[in-house]
């Protein structure tokens, strides 16, 4: 039994034009999202992480 194939969708003529410079843009000048938490929080969480670990023989607080 044989699937129909689908018709791929084309843009054409302004929306073409308009997608094509859009990404260009995007391309010359990528937005940059700044982090969130910063790599002294990063190295907090992991050093809290640890000692967890360490307290409770190795096992994370999800384990049965």
């Amino acid at each position: 039994m044989a699937l129909e194939i689908r018709n791929i969708p084309v843009l054409t003529g302004s929306a073409a034009e308009s997608f094509i410079r859009a990404a260009e843009e995007r391309e010359k000048n990528p937005r940059r999202l700044g982090l969130k938490v910063s790599f002294a929080q990063i190295d907090e969480m992991a050093a809290r992480a640890r000692s967890y670990r360490e307290a409770h023989n190795g096992k994370n607080p999800f384990s049965i």
